[in-house]
């Protein structure tokens, strides 16, 4: 398992320079702590008991480091637990769903290590199969729901909700322009600074999605539904055979969009590794640009800080780091690469600790550290099972503190707030 950065010096890119001179000593001092717990979504391996939220300790030097303290099963099995929030939020809920059920659980955070679940939701508003979760300013919640409907029937929709899960107001993704039954709105940025959200459409059942939508925020009105554009010969690079898809087409299935720091870009990876730019979002005629491709292809979950994107390459068993501050021409700065058996999938950080976890959606998680004045990027290798031959902890194991349940798979997993 290696990590590098690019060349022999160190990456001192504007995110440095903007912490070395906004920080005073004090302002350093009062800087989040590292969270002590991480918070793993997981779906039992053979379907015939409960899924369940783990809780592990990632305090470095406690007794119990990289062990599983506690367990919340939902009552509920073959849920296939997704996406989670991307982060935990100041009330300390967090919503996970579990997307072959149709059914997003919320959970209490309060007690770190001691989990409570508050409930579950189906159908919203007559929206159903609900994807992922942005939380407004106000302290509602922006999701995306694929369908309509107990048989999830296309189009989906954008759906507020207050934090207990209830409908506030929704709209279609339905287009004039396109095929509404392409419409399956998977994830978003919200970008209130301009009054806009980016959604993207790809569907989780099936092999289809190109396009990403626009809203006024304010009243969620949809504006426009754009094609990813496609790509061409010399583009990016050719998928290695067999791949779902054909060669040069990384528009397909676009993924998550993030917002840049000045409230009015938004640059998005797809499933297929393209990686683009959206602007003038708040134009009459926004533009959608593509600037390069990751290697490989079903390129998954990225996490944007400061001026790095950081994307899980699962064909290259690596997480890759660009530099954005100039989002139309991104370079990769450094990567940290896994042995080849572990392809990376989700991915979310601890702002705290500047940490990342990285989990390939299979068995088995990692933490690494990354180093935000040079971009260098470090697996943790304390963390790791008791019985472990290298670093990692791996949800292959017969017991659990909920019971002898055996393997779980992880995937939406989300660090404790200090």
């Amino acid at each position: 398992m290696t990590a590098r950065t690019a060349g022999p010096g160190q990456w001192l890119g504007p995110l440095a320079v903007a912490v070395a001179v906004a920080c005073s000593p004090t302002e350093r001092a009062a800087a989040p702590a590292p969270a002590p717990y991480l918070y793993v979504w997981a779906g039992d391996a053979d379907t015939l008991d409960s899924d369940f939220l783990a809780v592990i300790d990632v305090r470095p030097g406690s007794p119990t480091y990289a062990r599983v303290v506690s367990t919340l099963p939902v009552g509920a099995r073959a849920t296939v637990p997704h996406h989670t929030e991307h982060q935990l939020e100041l009330d300390h809920q967090l919503f996970a769903n579990g997307f072959k059920a149709g059914r997003t659980f919320r959970f209490d955070l309060t007690r770190p290590d001691q989990p409570r679940l508050l409930g579950s939701f189906t159908e919203v508003g007559g929206y159903s199969y609900p994807h992922s979760f942005v939380q407004l300013p106000g302290g509602h919640m922006l999701a995306t729901f694929q369908g309509r409907g107990p048989d999830n029937i296309p189009p989906g929709g954008l759906v507020e909700l207050d934090r207990e899960g209830r409908f506030i107001r929704a709209t279609s993704a339905r287009s004039e322009s396109f095929d509404s039954l392409q419409m399956r709105p998977y994830s978003l940025a919200v970008l209130p600074d301009i009054d806009r959200v980016v959604s993207t459409s790809t569907d989780m059942l099936a092999d289809y999605g190109a396009h990403l939508q626009i809203w006024r925020l304010s009243d969620l009105s949809l504006l426009q539904t754009i094609e990813l554009p496609r790509t061409s010969d010399g583009d990016g690079h050719a998928h290695d055979a067999p791949a779902k898809s054909k060669a040069e087409d990384h528009h397909l299935f676009p993924g998550e969009p993030r917002a840049l720091a000045d409230g009015r870009t938004v640059l998005l990876a797809t499933f297929t590794c393209g990686f683009y730019r959206v602007t003038d979002i708040d134009g009459p005629s926004p533009r959608v640009e593509f600037l390069r491709a990751f290697g490989g292809e079903n390129c998954a979950v990225p996490v944007l800080v400061g001026s790095l994107w950081l994307q899980t390459v699962p064909d290259e068993h690596a997480v890759v780091a660009l530099d954005v501050t100039d989002p139309a021409r991104p370079g990769e700065v450094s990567r940290v690469t896994f042995d080849s058996t572990f392809m990376p999938h989700w991915m979310a950080f601890d702002e705290g600790g500047s940490r990342l976890v990285v989990n390939d959606g299979k068995r088995r998680l990692f933490l690494v550290d990354l180093d935000r004045r040079t971009a260098e990027m470090r697996i943790e290798e304390s963390f790791r099972d008791s019985a472990a031959a290298g670093p990692g902890v791996s949800l292959d194991r017969p017991d659990w503190p909920h019971g002898a349940t055996g393997a779980a798979a992880p995937h939406g997993s989300v660090f404790s707030r200090p």
